[in-house]
């Protein structure tokens, strides 16, 4: 192992080789959030004299654990089955940073550039787990990968504009991190061996929201230009009345009522500890209280889905997908999951769809006949929270014309009590980043042929801005006459409108997505 500078716009920093891939960790694109900066855009990180080394992970947005933001015990051996960690090792409202992986530092090769934005529902996570090191992706395809760490939850999201212009924009804070730490990668990655003007973002579950929310930000565009959701999208924002409605139960949960000086002051657990409470009980528990996402308002204009039907993305290229069962992987912590009664299933339904609930179970019991409840459940709920979403956003993007997308499934998963094989959230994730070796679970004789197929299909999108490989079938692009959709499976297929009349049982039922 040895080291090696790379010269960027606030100063020299190192980073270090291994093995044919270098990596620069915790790199500032934008200075400390926190004071006199929480709630307000990100500013450019201080420039410093010398040598900054840049070796180990930076910090990340100050949270709750994922099982609090879930109500999912997340049991301590998950690290090493799936690569991700429980809670997060260091937390400072200074974590506007970045990793880069590189194969080279010749600014002459301006190889493909991939931004990765982590999961975690748009209020946990960070691109510091061990599943996120693109080592492996870096060295065997030749392109630079990138992920960042931003403000999430109540410091990315939390709307102030009622308080004043200066607050005008506070409700996107989080997302326009995300701009900043693009503007960086336009800046910076040349003298990584990128290239600024082939710049595809990709996200999984709330990445993938942000990823959909970053094609309607005016501000964005032109900063990528390529965009791969995975397992998660935002067809709508809040409301500017929902987001101050959440703002001020959450000035009301910390006492402070509109005192701007003791909001900036106070501890960041505080603001954590608001953000719990008035959640309620959990992702998928019932009393689910308030969230913090992306808001309407200057920086985001429109509803995403409205934006790109009307052509915001109309010139970037878009593959789309999820996995076949999603929401097991979040429903599995109810103790009577694998026994769920009919009355069990309108009762679980019923606090994702409310009013559409007995109308989608007739539906999907049409169609499904012999399925239990349980496999209902994990059917409808999926389809309401990714499936359908993903399919309305690949309908907005074809509304809005120009570059093609493709919608993939992911297939491969492992049985249930049942014996039918499932796919559940994140499962897809190892072989998408060629990491198997960092995730126990995904290990088998099934990864070499699943890594190839999913990451070549990553890599390709990225170098040309279509996911075809020589060891994919023929993966043609997405229309609404045949909605061809490539499997990833052992082999991958591609099928016409998988589960078609089951996407027709939600015509008329408005959905956001993740």
């Amino acid at each position: 192992m040895h080291s090696e500078l790379v010269e960027t716009a606030s100063g020299t920093i190192r980073g270090a080789y291994d093995n044919g891939v270098w990596a620069f960790k915790g790199v500032p694109y934008g200075a400390d959030t926190g004071r006199e900066g929480r709630f307000l855009p990100a500013r450019p990180p201080a420039p410093w004299s010398g040598i900054r080394d840049c070796l180990t992970y930076g910090p990340s947005c100050p949270q709750m654990t994922i099982e609090q933001m879930t109500g999912v015990p997340i049991p301590p051996e998950v690290q090493t089955m799936m690569g991700v960690l429980t809670s997060e090792p260091s937390m400072s409202e200074d974590c506007l940073v970045l990793n880069v992986w590189t194969p080279t530092l010749d600014a002459d090769e301006k190889l493909p550039v991939l931004v990765w934005l982590h999961g975690g529902g748009l209020s946990t996570g960070s691109a510091s787990w061990p599943l996120y090191d693109f080592t492996n992706l870096v060295r065997r395809d030749r392109v630079v990968m990138i992920g960042i760490n931003h403000r999430l939850g109540v410091l990315g999201f939390l709307d102030l504009s009622q308080l004043g212009d200066e607050f005008a924009d506070s409700g996107n804070v989080g997302m326009l991190d995300v701009v900043a730490a693009l503007g960086w990668v336009g800046q910076n990655i040349g003298g990584f061996g990128g290239d600024p003007n082939n710049v595809t973002v990709f996200g999984e579950s709330g990445g993938g929201a942000k990823t959909t929310a970053l094609l309607a930000m005016p501000a964005a565009s032109g900063l990528f230009h390529k965009a791969f959701p995975m397992s998660g999208s935002m067809l709508a924002a809040q409301s500017s009345e929902q987001a101050q409605s959440t703002a001020e139960m959450t000035l009301k949960q910390l006492g402070f009522g509109a005192d701007l000086e003791a909001l900036q002051a106070v501890e960041v657990a505080r603001l954590v500890e608001a953000e719990f409470a008035l959640q309620g009980a959990g992702l998928v528990g019932t009393g689910r209280g308030r969230t913090f996402g992306p808001v309407l308002g200057p920086s985001l204009p429109q509803h995403p889905e409205h934006a790109i039907q009307l052509g915001a993305a109309a010139n970037v290229p878009l593959v789309s997908g999820c996995t076949t069962d999603e929401m097991m992987a979040f429903l599995i912590g109810d103790p009577e999951f694998w026994s769920i009664t009919e009355q069990g299933l309108r009762d679980r339904v019923g606090m994702f769809l409310g009013e559409n609930t007995d109308p989608i179970i007739a539906g999907y019991r049409a169609i499904r006949p012999d399925d239990t409840p349980t496999s209902l459940l994990i059917a409808i709920t999926t389809d309401a929270t990714m499936r359908i979403p993903h399919i309305r956003l690949s309908e907005a993007k074809l509304a809005g014309g120009g570059a093609s997308v493709w919608m993939y499934s992911f297939a491969w998963g492992h049985p249930d009590p049942t014996g039918r094989v499932r796919s559940g959230h994140g499962g897809d994730m190892p072989y998408f980043f060629d990491n198997v070796d960092k995730a126990s679970i995904a290990a088998g004789p099934h990864a070499a042929p699943l890594v190839t197929a999913t990451s070549r299909a990553l890599t390709a999108f990225a170098y040309s801005g279509d996911p075809n490989h020589d060891e994919l079938p023929e993966w043609p692009s997405y229309g609404l006459e045949d909605r061809l959709t490539m499997r990833f499976d052992t082999p991958s297929s591609v099928e016409h409108d998988p589960n078609g009349a089951e996407r027709l049982c939600w015509d008329g039922v408005s959905l956001g997505g993740l």
